[in-house]
């Protein structure tokens, strides 16, 4: 492929700094920070986990909606057919409207705002927080712009004055790692942040971007989205890395600190006054990125679910709305009512993921399909154990399987099954290429 079939350079630092500060929410700040401080002297190894999932876990799903040259609802439509394909692309996209924007809301009202201005009211925080973001997000061919050019550079910036400060004069040493199971810790607290989901959901929104850049045939749009999902996975990885150290070495010295607090309490510790002002920038620059390229993402993939029908502006309008409504609920209410939303996806997420790579993905579908029903079965036993009915069959079940223990049972019977139904589907495959 000549080099004439990719976007210029600074198009695609632009989009990919985009893309990094659309995944980088308040999850991403206020997770790595608490898993490093838990992690200690084993920091690296929480970091690891932490990358596989967050980090690999968006690249191989960007890499998904590369080689299938499709969004998530093009992907699911071919496995659970149209109707229960856009039902199945619909549960992630309500989940991040109506748990994810509320979330990352009010994160910037009582992690940003409350602790410079104490006396602003929350509905005028977040009448601010959704003005921005509606503005960001309601003409569609300038969103990727304002968010790369603007937006993302701002944010980039003042992490890098944290990060800088507490490589080069931690607080404190790591201490010694309060847990055995460093490595699925990691890879559990990287759930929290919905990356991988996401990224399934933002794969399609950068091919819709690459259309309107005129980048329009399979192979380029296969390519661009490729370099786009690595820089922005790399981006990732680097960030998480940097703030587990962070909470392995600071963090160390506020060891009663609840999360969210944390990352404030090393912010301010490493900067003082100036460092309380950095988190609360990279805290709202963070959250106001994230919300906004939810809306316009939002407002894509219904736009190409209904054909058309209910209409880009509208959607980003009614998630506007939405979000604003449902963060004067509070942070943390939301985050008990997405966890389990996010539990019961993720084991299924995983395998459309891990199978659309397959670039003749037609050839597997059933027993992706297969797949897919059985990873949403475990996922309902994780989901209903949040729900507090933790003796349930199917997390007991679970339990007792290999990597059980790592909350991650469902993989290997997942895994076989879909084995076995390849086995026995592909005789019919052979047929129909024969007749």
């Amino acid at each position: 492929m000549s080099k004439k079939n990719l976007l210029p350079i600074s198009a695609l630092v632009v989009i990919s700094g985009a893309m990094f500060s659309s995944h980088f929410g308040v999850g991403d700040l206020i997770f790595p920070p608490i898993l490093g401080r838990g992690a200690g002297t084993s920091w690296f190894t929480a970091a690891l986990g932490y990358l596989i999932v967050n980090s690999i876990g968006v690249w191989l799903a960007y890499m998904a909606c590369a080689h299938q040259n499709q969004s998530l609802t093009g992907i699911a439509s071919k496995t659970l057919g149209n109707f229960f394909g856009k039902i199945y692309t619909a549960i992630p996209i309500l989940i991040v409207v109506f748990f994810i924007l509320p979330r990352v809301s009010s994160a910037t009202h009582e992690m940003a705002i409350l602790p410079l201005l104490p006396t602003v009211p929350l509905w005028l925080t977040l009448a601010v927080f959704f003005l921005i973001c509606f503005y960001v997000a309601y003409t569609r061919a300038t969103v990727i712009d304002k968010l790369g050019k603007i937006l993302a550079p701002i944010l980039i910036l003042f992490v890098i004055i944290l990060a800088v400060k507490g490589i080069a004069t931690p607080l404190s040493a790591p201490q010694a790692p309060s847990s055995t199971n460093i490595l699925s810790t990691g890879m559990l607290e990287a759930y929290n942040t919905m990356n991988a989901i996401a990224a399934l959901l933002f794969g399609g929104w950068v091919l819709h971007e690459l259309n309107i850049r005129n980048i329009k045939t399979k192979e380029d749009q296969n390519r661009n989205l490729n370099i786009i999902g690595f820089s922005t996975a790399v981006l990732l990885g680097i960030t998480s890395t940097v703030l587990v150290y962070l909470g392995a070495s600071s963090g160390s010295s506020f060891p009663d600190a609840s999360i969210g607090v944390l990352s404030t309490n090393i912010a301010q510790g490493l900067l003082g006054q100036i460092g309380l002002f950095s988190f609360a920038i990279i805290m709202a620059f963070s959250c106001l990125t994230t919300a906004a390229a939810i809306i316009s993402m939002a407002g894509d993939m219904f736009l190409e679910m209904t054909k058309g029908k209910l209409s880009y502006r509208v959607t980003v309008t009614l998630a506007t709305i939405i979000g604003f409504t449902l963060g004067l609920i509070g942070l943390s209410k939301i985050i008990k009512y997405t966890v389990p939303w996010l539990v019961l996806l993720y084991p299924s997420i995983v395998v459309l993921i891990l199978s659309a790579l397959y670039y003749q993905f037609d050839k597997i579908k059933k027993a992706v399909t297969i797949g897919v029903i059985v990873a949403l079965f475990f996922g309902l036993g994780d989901m209903l154990s949040f729900y507090g009915l933790t003796s349930n069959i199917i997390t007991k079940i679970a339990s007792q399987l290999p990597l059980g223990g790592q909350g991650l049972g469902w993989f290997l019977p997942t895994i076989i099954i879909m084995g076995i139904t390849q086995l026995f589907f592909k005789p019919k495959i052979e047929e129909e290429k024969s007749s």
